[in-house]
């Protein structure tokens, strides 16, 4: 309470500041923040987000020292509204205090952003509710990840406005559109095929009315969960899909070890279900008469995905998001899906966060949990790092073998550095040899694998004396005769003892 009351007095305290010194002139146009999330604040008050697909902007005001920014969740939610108080704006340099208290800095940015404006039509003499969605993505021609998006709510009939923000240095010249409007998660119209456009132009596009019918599928019920099997170098791998309300999405393969967090949506009449994880390429499922899904850009040919009652899975995994303050609560945002999960109010994962935000504040953490009934029980936090970013780097695809991976975390303690001595690292060989450092000497060692088993034996390293850390260097040792599986999640790589997290690793270039 008194941080909010400290905030709407610096909004009263700075709104006659900023207006009567006129530093509000020419805030429009393109910004980065201090978190690199770029903003395109338009002179009419429309908000993009251009470099994003899993959240749309859609509209910005400034008024009495507070910039208002407003923006949606794709594949489409609520609007949600951030306050940031303006405290100076400078030359090409704007200073904020956000509702939490904390100092927010946004630098103009010379990225070229560029604005499709066209219209969309529908030919049936009907009536739209007074507030629908209109959702629209712009697609490379021969790429089925969209690269640019806008999801916002608009009213009106027969003829709707809508506008898309790109990046200029990424989006081609011709583009594939994709359009619908929805209203309470139902697609009432809908492109029947993408609309080869080029940019710059101001497309009319015609959508179909989707109506349920006998040739048309209801729309889909959830929670709903799937499994099935692919094909990989002659070995079956297990995939599972669970689809949640709200447009939460959790794809596991190979047993449930590799696990990646999205978001899903019904992005056409034929209610293709696309789904989004992140820096990931997204993958797309067909619905099928029966109840079964097709399964699209996991492999080179189609996983065919059968309805099937299984519970999320109940060993923990890594999450990455941005732990803040809520109401007296720590809430947990995951950086693939973009969701806020309610956080368990139990365990040493908790008394973990609760520790993070008395000291830190808003802060970006890796954690390991599992969800259970749409709850988050974290019971282990690992990589704190103060400010609440969120990496697309940590859900890149990582090899395990011919990778250097950086020792981040160690029985729950974070790796600590020494000046003049080398960070501790891994680098698994094809031959079945690895090699590596403990912070202090090289070594190398003979290992195997099975499926998710993994095993090290011993080899030998160099004898040279350190001043520091020879304790940690014997954990290091201690912690390879230990191991006995291993996981990757996106870019982290974790070893395990008896189901237990015992190091953690991350993927650097070499």
């Amino acid at each position: 309470m008194r941080k909010i009351l400290l905030f709407l007095f610096c909004s009263l305290l700075l709104a006659s500041c900023v207006a009567s010194s006129g530093t509000t002139d020419g805030i429009s146009g393109a910004w980065v923040d201090d978190q690199e999330r770029l903003y395109y604040l338009d002179e009419d008050g429309t908000l993009g987000i251009p470099d994003q697909t899993v959240l749309s902007g859609v509209s910005w005001n400034l008024e009495n020292g507070v910039l208002t920014l407003a923006t949606m969740d794709s594949p489409g939610g609520s609007v949600r509204e951030q306050k940031l108080v303006l405290r100076q704006a400078g030359s090409g340099k704007l200073e904020f205090t956000d509702a939490e208290g904390n100092a927010v800095t946004w630098k103009k940015s010379r990225t070229q952003v560029g604005r499709l404006d066209g219209t969309l039509f529908y030919r049936e003499r009907m009536a739209l509710p007074p507030e629908v969605i209109v959702s629209v993505q712009l697609y490379p021609l021969h790429s089925p990840i969209p690269a640019a998006n806008s999801i916002m709510p608009a009213s009106g009939s027969g003829t709707i406005p809508f506008r898309v923000y790109y990046l200029e240095q990424t989006v081609p010249s011709e583009v594939r559109l994709a359009a619908s409007i929805l209203h309470s998660g139902e697609t009432l119209f809908s492109t029947q095929t993408d609309e080869v456009i080029a940019l710059p132009s101001s497309p009319n596009v015609l959508l179909y009315r989707t109506v349920p019918g006998e040739n048309q599928l209801p729309p889909l019920k959830t929670p709903a969960s799937y499994k099935g099997v692919l094909k990989s170098s002659g070995k079956d791998v297990s995939v599972h899909l669970y689809l949640e309300d709200g447009g939460l999405a959790l794809l596991t393969q190979d047993g449930d070890r590799n696990q990646y967090m999205g978001t899903w949506m019904e992005r056409d009449r034929n209610r293709t279900i696309e789904i989004t994880r992140g820096a990931l390429k997204p993958v797309t499922a067909t619905r099928e008469a029966g109840g079964n899904l097709l399964l699209h850009g996991l492999s080179p040919q189609p996983v065919e995905l059968k309805k099937a009652d299984i519970s999320w899975p109940s060993k923990g995994f890594l999450l990455e998001g941005e732990l803040r303050q809520q109401n007296g609560h720590p809430v947990f945002s995951e950086c693939n899906s973009q969701r806020d999960i309610p956080i368990q109010p139990s365990g040493r994962g908790y008394d973990q966060l609760s520790r993070i935000l008395q000291t830190s504040g808003n802060s970006s953490v890796v954690l390991e949990g599992r969800l259970q009934d749409g709850h988050l029980e974290a019971s282990n936090v690992f990589l704190v790092q103060k400010g609440g970013v969120c990496s697309t780097e940590n859900y890149a695809s990582a090899p395990l073998l011919q990778t250097y991976w950086r020792l981040r975390e160690l029985n729950g303690r974070q790796v600590e550095l020494y000046v003049d001595q080398p960070e501790p690292h891994l680098i698994l060989r094809d031959n079945g040899q690895a090699s590596g450092s403990d912070g202090c000497n090289n070594f190398f060692m003979n290992w195997k694998r099975k499926d998710e088993s993994l095993s090290f034996t011993d080899g030998g390293s160099t004898l040279r004396m350190c001043p520091q850390g020879q304790e940690q260097s014997r954990d290091i040792h201690t912690m390879f005769s230990k191991v006995d599986e291993w996981n990757i999640n996106g870019s982290m790589l974790e070893l395990r003892s008896k189901n237990s997290i015992v190091a953690v690793f991350e993927a650097v270039d070499m």
